[in-house]
């Protein structure tokens, strides 16, 4: 203890303090300055950085954009199974169905997925859909030429009471009393 003594002077003890603050110092100063421009690209790889330490708020605005995105990686979202693209996005089936006072069925040219075989007229209004497939909706609307005013097209998923056996959907034509009217056209479209 005493060589210990002779040797602490003032001059080793300032020296080594010195040395300590040097040292200490330096990292506190390369760690508050070195900026994202200094490090090298890809020195920084995912697995070095800690879990959840990348937070939304952490990460500059526009940096993540739709354009920088690997849409392969995404995969095909489920309810897209029928409509790959714009080009291809269309109802299963459609048509246009012909007033049952004209004498009823559809018009070919305006068709897909539905025959005359499709439709059954029943109760002067109810128009009764056998598919051959579970249609997730359906739409139905008034031709308006010829239609007159005040006229609707009803349509509902599912089997009328009236309807056949085997029917997916139904439309019902009325007036805005809700009479019901065989004598307008409409257009239908299901997707499913």
């Amino acid at each position: 203890m005493k060589q210990i003594r002779k040797r602490l002077t003032y001059a080793n003890v300032m020296s080594s303090l010195a040395v300590f603050l040097i040292l200490g110092g330096a990292t506190a100063f390369a760690a508050t300055k070195i900026g994202s421009n200094e490090i090298k690209a890809d020195a920084i790889l995912t697995g070095k950085i800690k879990k959840e330490a990348v937070t939304t708020a952490k990460i500059r605005k526009n940096a993540v954009t739709g354009a920088k995105a690997n849409e392969a990686s995404f995969g095909q979202v489920p309810s897209a199974a029928f409509a790959l693209n714009a080009e291809t996005a269309s109802p299963r089936a459609y048509a246009k169905v012909l007033a049952s006072t004209a004498g009823g069925g559809i018009d070919e040219s305006k068709a897909k997925g539905i025959t005359d075989q499709s439709v059954a007229f029943v109760g002067g209004s109810v128009y009764c859909f056998e598919l051959g497939f579970t249609p997730k909706s359906v739409q139905a609307t008034v031709e308006w030429i010829g239609g007159g005013t005040n006229t609707f097209a009803q349509a509902s998923v599912g089997k009328y009471e009236s309807c056949p056996a085997g029917s997916d959907a139904t439309v019902r034509t009325t007036d805005n009393a809700g009479a019901g009217l065989g004598s307008i056209s409409f257009y239908v479209s299901f997707d499913g």
